[in-house]
């Protein structure tokens, strides 16, 4: 069962909101007379992949994802200058070079990169019953695996402002 706040629908704002968003101009007002703040800022994770095939349940999430033309184009921001890139860590704007200098790690090929963790405002306008998000932040993470190529988990690789 598929819902008006899936998987595509999150997809389809990365991708209709992230090239023309900015903070403030992207049309989403805050807290008025016919707007609510439903969360001032919220994070969250969300599963591009899945890397284990017997999980029926995650490979369902994310059969419609176009995984690789999204990640594609998330780095292609970065590379085109469109977006900068920054640290997760330190919040330190990052160079094309930098970005380059991580993908050349054999740890962090593209095809790796299993979540992305969306920093949001959610104002839902009461008289069209819509909820606007406004995107701050898109990190993408890749996965960390063991020795015996089991997933231990992710790993932030750096995140994009609109």
């Amino acid at each position: 069962m598929k819902t008006a706040f899936g998987i595509l629908g999150i997809l389809a704002v990365l991708l209709l909101c992230l090239p023309g968003c900015e903070d403030n101009k992207s049309g989403i007002s805050k807290e008025d007379a016919n707007t609510t703040v439903w969360a001032d800022t919220i994070i969250y994770d969300v599963l591009i992949s899945n890397p284990d095939s017997i999980d029926e349940w995650a490979t369902t999430k994310v059969k419609d994802v176009r995984h690789k033309k999204m990640v594609d184009d998330l780095f292609e921001l970065v590379y085109s200058g469109k977006k900068k890139a920054y640290h997760y860590y330190t919040n330190k704007e990052l160079s094309i070079a930098d970005i380059k200098e991580m993908e050349a790690d054999a740890a962090f090929p593209r095809n790796r990169v299993g979540k992305l963790q969306f920093t949001e405002t959610w104002l839902y306008d009461k008289n069209t019953s819509e909820l606007k998000k406004q995107i701050h932040s898109i990190l993408l993470a890749y996965e960390l695996y063991n020795d015996s190529n089991q997933l231990r988990g992710y790993k932030a690789a750096f995140y994009i402002k609109p």
